[in-house]
């Protein structure tokens, strides 16, 4: 029975019903970009309603498309880890102004997110994060002098900036209450410290000086050890010679000469090997500074010519050595024989 009595409702109404639908749709199809409202990836939403309560302090809205009233708002705000650098004009500790540049990573914290829209705002880096950070910087650099600063603890500066940041986070202030951290701070970076002119001069040649300093001592040391080396060498030298005598110092030189001689006969360089001009002579010889025994040394011959020599010839005479003996050559030889053969053929 209920069928027939909702037939005769839409008969005797059709028109009514008809009107109602399409002025709903032309009003959803009107309302729908301020009804449907998309967050992107790595985005959050926070809402906002018009008749209960204003902004809701819970958890954030995640991503996707979410539908609200046309009066109410849903505010976006980017999620991801954001990267800014800001310069800052310090202070040091010995009053000289110091301008540094400093990088800071950070991002919105999900569950504080309400509370971060409702007492800061969409603009909480200006209102919040660059303040905060300069103060702290300028707190934590006027404890260093410029050339601490600049040279040996910038990175300890820096862990204590950091350090310094998220104690500030977390204490009770005008916009978070106690041990609630608005934002979530990953890394500070000191990009750059820029010193005057005159002051960073300075500090450049005294660390010049200092790695030259270092340099000279590594030097030092060097040549304590070469010392050593060579006072090693001349111990084992000496040693050597006491133990092979001092009648036996040409022979061993000799031997060291040969065995000289035959590593550069092994190498594959081009090579004018220089012989000594005796037997006891060293196989290598370079200049003219070799060292020959009195006994060795070449010595003049008197040669003695007759009237029947022949003149027109002469030989060049070695000198002796110690394993051959001098024999008479043919123009030492007497020459008797030579006018008696003569004067036989002449009685003939």
């Amino acid at each position: 029975m209920q069928f027939p009595v909702l037939k005769r409702f839409y008969e005797k109404y059709m028109m009514t019903i008809t009107l109602a639908v399409m002025i709903m749709g032309l009003l959803f199809v009107y309302l729908s970009p301020t009804m449907l409202v998309t967050i992107p990836a790595g985005h959050l939403g926070v809402r906002w309603y018009r008749f209960y309560n204003g902004t809701d302090l819970g958890p954030a809205v995640p991503e996707g498309t979410h539908l609200k009233f046309p009066w109410d708002e849903l505010y976006d705000y980017d999620a991801r880890a954001q990267l800014t650098e800001q310069k800052f004009d310090v202070i040091s500790k010995d009053g000289l102004l110091i301008q540094t540049e400093i990088s800071f990573v950070f991002r919105v914290n999900p569950k504080t997110l309400g509370i971060l829209h409702k007492d800061v705002g969409p603009d909480y880096l200006n209102l919040i994060l660059k303040p905060e950070l300069g103060t702290t910087a300028r707190s934590i650099i006027a404890n260093y002098t410029a050339e601490e600063f600049y040279s040996t603890y910038r990175e300890e500066a820096q862990d204590k900036i950091m350090a310094e940041m998220l104690s500030e986070l977390l204490e009770e202030n005008a916009y978070s209450p106690k041990n609630i951290a608005l934002i979530d701070f990953d890394r500070i970076m000191l990009k750059s410290i820029t010193l005057p002119d005159r002051v960073a001069s300075a500090i450049e040649a005294k660390v010049e000086q200092f790695q030259r300093q270092l340099e000279y001592d590594f030097r030092l040391q060097v040549e304590t050890k070469e010392k050593e080396r060579k006072r090693i060498e001349g111990e084992g030298v000496q040693a050597l010679f006491d133990n092979i005598g001092t009648k036996e110092v040409p022979n061993y030189l000799r031997l060291v000469g040969i065995n000289a001689t035959l590593e550069l006969a092994r190498s594959n360089n081009a090579k004018i090997v220089v012989t000594g001009s005796s037997l006891n002579a060293l196989p290598l010889l370079i200049g003219n500074d070799t060292l020959i025994p009195p006994a060795q040394q070449p010595q003049a011959v008197k040669i003695e010519t007759t009237k029947g020599a022949t003149q027109s010839s002469p030989q060049l005479l070695k000198a002796p050595s110690d394993d051959t003996k001098a024999t008479p050559t043919q123009a030492e030889k007497p020459a008797p024989q030579t006018d008696k053969t003569q004067t036989d053929e002449a009685k003939k």
